[in-house]
């Protein structure tokens, strides 16, 4: 039976056995999570045919998979043959028609259970917003072209349209355009506020404008996942731009452990108490969380004594 061999950096994470259909994506839910910000959630698909396995690129243009070096075009099926590599972000899948692993790689033994990779990245810088243009204030109003020929030479009649132009016309051209007023890539930086209002999202003004962009788009995408794992590192990816590693420890069950780097320097940097709120805000209900800073570029391990745990008080479960 085929089998997928997930690989980053030549270690090998996992080795799947596949069946008749598995997603590939960024989200738990799918078969195969690669949790990783530069995954879509839904990025590719494997499908099986009579006598073949199928791979699909599902992120219409937005993301990358490609396979032995070639860029798949998006929801163009391609056919696997044995030996291919299919790269996906930092990820690369072999695929073995005739394998000849035969089981899944083992997790290592232990009661600790890290996730994550310690990481910062920079925030994006936001793309140009839509405004609507203006009617030029040279000339005579573009109105006067509905009119008849002989009112069309009228100057005081250009100049008089002109005021119901200059009214009308922006409100036309945007309507024109609506749907961008509405996309939070492209949105005004005013109407961020006020869509962040219909979601019931916190927005806090002092979050970079990409920062905040990059939150109203996955902000509906994570509520699905608040009060878990992936929510907590793929909220603090978003807005903050930093990869935690997350530790629990059977023998200190509801307890979890947030290791970070330090914000970088810039327009990105934030205070360690509003990384620590926002990390006990999003974190799970039913556990005690400790948050461990480590100065860039040291990833040191919990002992070292560049880590400055700050611990939730303990209140006991949050709502």
């Amino acid at each position: 039976m085929a089998q997928l061999q997930v690989r980053v950096r030549g270690e090998v994470l996992r080795v799947l056995t596949l069946s008749r259909q598995l997603s590939i994506g960024r989200t738990p839910d799918n078969g195969l999570p690669l949790r990783d910000p530069s995954v879509a959630i839904r990025h590719a698909e494997i499908t099986a045919e009579v006598g073949a396995l199928l791979l699909t690129d599902l992120t219409g243009g937005e993301g990358v998979t490609f396979v032995n070096g070639h860029r798949l075009s998006p929801n163009q099926p391609h056919r696997l043959e044995q030996g291919d590599e299919i790269q996906i972000g930092p990820f690369t899948l072999a695929f073995l028609a005739d394998p000849s692993v035969t089981a899944e790689a083992a997790r290592p033994a232990g009661r600790v259970d890290v996730q994550g990779e310690l990481a910062a990245r920079p925030a994006r810088p936001p793309l140009p917003t839509f405004t609507a243009e203006r009617p030029p204030h040279d000339g005579l109003a573009l109105y006067t072209e509905f009119l008849p020929p002989f009112f069309q030479e009228s100057e005081f009649l250009g100049r008089y349209l002109k005021i119901f132009e200059a009214m009308w016309e922006p409100l036309q051209r945007r309507q024109d355009s609506i749907e961008l007023h509405f996309d939070p890539r492209v949105a005004p930086p005013q109407v961020l506020g006020w869509m962040a209002g219909w979601l019931g999202l916190p927005l806090d003004p002092h979050w970079p404008e990409g920062r905040q962009r990059a939150w109203m788009r996955e902000a509906v995408t994570l509520y699905r996942w608040r009060g878990t794992r992936y929510g907590l590192s793929r909220a603090l990816e978003t807005v903050y731009g930093l990869t935690p590693v997350l530790r629990e420890d059977t023998a200190q069950p509801h307890t979890l452990t947030v290791q970070l780097l330090d914000s970088p320097d810039g327009e990105d940097t934030a205070s360690r108490e509003a990384i620590t709120q926002f990390i006990f805000t999003h974190a799970p209900a039913h556990v005690r969380v400790t948050v461990e800073f480590v100065e860039a570029p040291a990833t040191a391990a919990p002992a070292d004594p560049g880590l400055q745990p700050v611990e939730a008080p303990d209140t006991g479960p949050r709502a």
